[in-house]
């Protein structure tokens, strides 16, 4: 008798394996198809891993296929190599790797969108007068002149920095300003005007474009302002005059529109831009174009890395010391390491950009496993500015804001200088509190304090969400509440107080919450609508603002004895990133920081100015301590609902563990930093080693163990 051909699948379980299904009479998919499955009692959709293997149980139990859903393969070959790596190396079951690298409408079923089908595109009439037009419409218009040829909707929001909507292309169609056209070849790199390089820039540019078609990384390390992006921009125009595709990796593409719209205007009609922000069809679109080489450049937030371009030919990571890389849920994994792994299956070099760069990016630079590329000067020849400490001992605080800062505050906004403070906290107080009794308003999911929003009325935690109505007298004595500790509420009332009738914007998550308010708020400060810019580390985020004369920087001593190990070196980057803003287009500038600590090692070294003699103790200590870059860690979470049974559980993985640890150093169980997060409590085990082999074979003999005695339902091992 004669058995129907089988295929292996990856299904959206957490089981780490594959499973078989025999074919239906037909052509038998290949791997990187996806087809619908009855898994238990529901149907499911899965992606074909593999096919022609021999069956793993008895032929007699194999359910048959329900249906092919693609008519051939939607995932490279080279895609479900970097998705199989991932799995092992996170330790992640292979089906939720798979099946959470698709876009959401087709991990559902849903059918590929078909080209002929793509949304409408845009273009100028031919010329004519236009009728008085208000300034987005102008704005839309002198977009389409600048691309030179018809562009989407999505294209052109990016282009212009507009959060645009169909009825305004409507409305100017209505007005013969543009027509709706069914598709237009993408327009040749823009000619815009050249750019002249730094011998610097011009010397990366050249070490980029030699490595096309090699595995190669390259740690592209640029004071603020050097100019990483015109280099990543020439790179990528070489690379697309090759026929080439690049993909563009940024930390969050909300908070960096200016980024997007160079990247746009560069190269109009080609660009795609993919995150979690576009619409479910949209998303779909966009990644489907992108996998099709219609795009030839894809610029996209972390998950985008698995996006399969099939002429791939330079993939960059702008800012890869951005923790927004490291994805904290289901996979947990980080962009960057991924990205320098699909540049090595795929032989495509790797950029990592970054003023101030990882210690472990650092690290391989210097023993060679990196190319390093420095930017050491701005174009326009102006030098960082110097940073100073304010000591809060010496010099008391009216809330947060003391004289030196208020003082230099003043002499900046006199001579026609912006003033930015960035205070890393949102909301108006850290904690509402009696003085009385000692009540504290703490979340009843978490723990965690309370913040106070005071413009909402509302009390949030930061964690699960939760919030409720703010009170204003203590449940447990009557009297008044104290509201304690800033956030950039209370900061912006402060200042609001001290320099009345200057313009005052607020850039956070609370003040940015519609569509379209952020490009607002960056424009504003753009065009000196805003004397004074208060906010937290989204100040930071690679902004281009020439008038800056001032940053302040009101509390960075958390970050100086925090328990979590990249803390420290956290804060130097995010305190030398703020101050990056500062300074720029020849104008000197000035950094101000707060704190109770100015001897500390690392406040001192910030002083210096120097990134690299920054890092360097910092570097000392790891390797002293055998942390990364020089040693390795996992962390093992167990969570679940009572403190008991996450307790018991993950003392049984602990055992398991050190039963099998060989060059391993097993730590723990210990609760987490935070224990309870949203209802659930949670445990944590450190593994520690010299080398990352014997890491990955302690964490995969006791992984089994557990998966083939799972813990209880209700209890979750990451």
């Amino acid at each position: 008798m004669r058995h129907q051909a089988l295929v292996r699948v990856a299904v959206d379980r957490p089981l780490d394996q594959l499973f078989d299904y025999a074919c239906p009479v037909g052509p038998l998919p290949e791997p990187g198809q996806r087809v619908r499955v009855t898994f238990g009692r529901s149907e499911q959709t899965a992606v074909v891993m593999e096919t022609g293997q021999p069956p793993a149980v008895d032929r007699a139990r194999i359910r048959p296929l329900e249906r092919i859903l693609d008519p051939g393969p939607i995932l490279s070959g080279p895609i479900l190599e970097l998705l199989r790596f991932a799995s092992r190396y996170y330790h992640h079951p292979i089906g939720e790797t798979v099946l959470n690298a698709l876009p959401p409408a087709l991990r559902k079923g849903a059918p590929l969108p078909s080209p002929a089908a793509a949304e409408p595109q845009w273009r100028l009439r031919p010329a004519q007068a236009h009728p008085r037009l208000g300034p987005r419409q102008r704005a839309i218009v002198q977009g389409l002149e600048t691309s030179g040829t018809a562009l989407a909707l999505h294209a052109l929001a990016d282009l212009t920095g507009l959060a645009l909507r169909r009825a305004e292309l409507k409305r100017l169609a209505d007005l013969r300003v543009v027509e709706a056209v069914a598709h237009e070849p993408a327009a040749p790199p823009s000619a815009s005007p050249p750019v002249a390089l730094t011998p610097d820039q011009r010397q990366a540019v050249t070490a980029i474009e030699a490595e096309l078609g090699t595995p190669a990384a390259l740690l592209l390390d640029g004071v603020t302002g050097s100019g990483k992006t015109e280099v990543y921009l020439e790179a990528a125009a070489t690379a697309i005059a090759r026929g080439l595709q690049v993909l563009v990796l940024v930390p969050e593409i909300a908070l960096t529109p200016q980024l997007v719209r160079r990247v746009s205007q560069r190269f109009p009609g080609q660009v795609a831009a993919l995150h979690s922000g576009l619409p479910a069809g949209e998303r779909l679109r966009v990644w489907d174009a992108a996998r099709r080489g219609a795009r030839a450049l894809l610029l996209g937030t972390r998950s985008a890395l698995f996006t399969p371009l099939p002429a791939l030919g330079l993939l960059i990571v702008d800012e890869e010391h951005d923790p927004a890389y490291k994805q904290q849920d289901g996979l947990r994994y980080h962009a960057r390491d991924l990205a320098i792994m699909r540049g090595h299956i795929e032989s495509v070099p790797v950029v990592l950009g970054s003023a101030t760069p990882t210690l472990e990016s650092l690290a391989k630079a210097r023993d060679g496993h990196y190319r390093h590329l420095p930017l050491g000067t701005r174009p326009d020849g102006s030098l960082p500015p110097p940073v100073r400490c304010v000591d809060t001992r010496v010099h008391r605080t009216d809330e947060g804001l003391t004289t030196p800062l208020l003082d230099a505050m003043r002499t900046t906004l006199a001579g026609g200088r912006q003033c930015f403070v960035l205070l890393n906290r949102r909301g108006f107080a850290r904690v509402l509190a009696c003085e009385h009794c000692g009540w504290v308003a703490d979340c009843p999911h978490c723990d965690a304090r309370l913040t106070v929003h005071a413009a909402a009325h509302r009390s949030i935690c930061h964690l699960c969400g939760f919030t409720q109505p703010l009170a204003e007298h203590c449940p447990e004595c009557g009297q008044l509440l104290s509201r304690q500790g800033l956030g950039t509420q209370r900061l912006e009332r402060a200042l609001s107080r001290h320099f009345a009738g200057v313009p005052l914007v607020r850039l956070d998550r609370d003040s940015i919450r519609r569509r379209g308010e952020l490009e607002r708020c960056l424009e504003a400060i753009r065009q000196m609508d805003a004397g004074i810019v208060v906010g937290t580390q989204m100040l930071a985020k690679g902004h281009d603002f020439p008038r800056v004369g001032l940053v302040g920087v009101i509390d960075v001593d958390q970050g100086l004895f925090s328990v979590d190990l990249r803390a420290a070196e956290q804060t130097l980057q995010l305190v030398q990133q703020a101050a990056g803003r500062a300074g720029r287009s020849g104008d000197p500038g000035i950094v101000l920081v707060q704190t109770g600590h100015p001897e500390h090692p690392l406040m001192q070294a910030l002083q210096r100015g120097d990134y690299a003699s920054m890092v360097a103790p910092l570097l000392a200590e790891r390797r002293a301590a055998g942390m990364p870059p020089f040693g390795f860690l996992a962390l093992v979470r167990v969570d679940g609902p009572s403190a008991e049974s996450s307790a018991r559980q993950a003392e049984e993985i602990a055992r398991q563990l050190r039963r099998h640890a060989r060059g391993v150093r097993v730590l723990g169980p210990a609760p987490a930093p935070r224990h309870r997060v949203n209802r659930r409590y949670r445990e944590q085990i450190l593994l520690a080693s010299p080398t990352r082999k014997a890491l990955h074979q302690t964490l995969a003999v006791a992984r089994d163990g557990w998966q083939q005695h799972p813990p209880p339902r209700n209890l979750r091992v990451s």
